[in-house]
């Protein structure tokens, strides 16, 4: 079912003090698995893989400040991060997006990467003040990220080539 729901604000439940002192900075470390065969453009490139303990409560919210993605395969394309409140496909790995219209209303947001740092041997994609806010489903402290590639041309990743970190400001 498709329409518009309000979450509760209760403003008053903590000072401010007490709001500022509860916020909770984390870095949380994620290795999806990639198709080491090769992956078309505009094709699901990992799906949906968990980041636990993304909020601090369960059905909690966070806020992503920053993503580091390490590419240790040199590659060095073009990604969209797919955030979601769960685990659903995406799609079918080397293969397009197929998510149904009903499973895509858990999608959060997404986050484009394409610029990277040249390490010789590996290239780093940095996107600071991402401001994407997320929330968990209801009873559980975990979020979830696919990539799809939007390189313009095939890529090939090994299985663990992708390593991304998230800096998550937690309520």
């Amino acid at each position: 079912k498709i329409g518009a729901y309000m979450a509760e604000t209760m403003i008053r439940k903590y000072s401010t003090e007490e709001r500022l002192g509860r916020m909770e900075l984390d870095v949380i470390t994620v290795t999806p698995t990639c198709d080491a065969s090769g992956t078309d453009d505009n094709d699901v490139l990992f799906d949906f893989v968990e980041i636990p303990y993304a909020a601090s409560i369960d059905g909690g919210a966070c806020l992503l400040h920053s993503i580091q993605l390490l590419d240790g395969d040199d590659v060095g394309a073009k990604l969209d991060l797919v955030f979601a409140t769960a685990n659903t496909a995406l799609g079918t790995i080397d293969a397009a997006v197929s998510i149904t219209d009903a499973n895509a209303q858990e999608i959060l947001g997404y986050v484009q990467l394409e610029d990277y740092f040249d390490g010789i041997n590996w290239k780093m994609s940095t996107k600071s003040s991402v401001g994407l806010a997320l929330k968990c489903a209801e009873g559980t402290r975990s979020l979830y990220v696919a990539g799809v590639n939007r390189n313009g041309a095939s890529i090939t990743q090994t299985a663990s080539g992708i390593q991304l970190k998230l800096g998550l400001l937690k309520d």
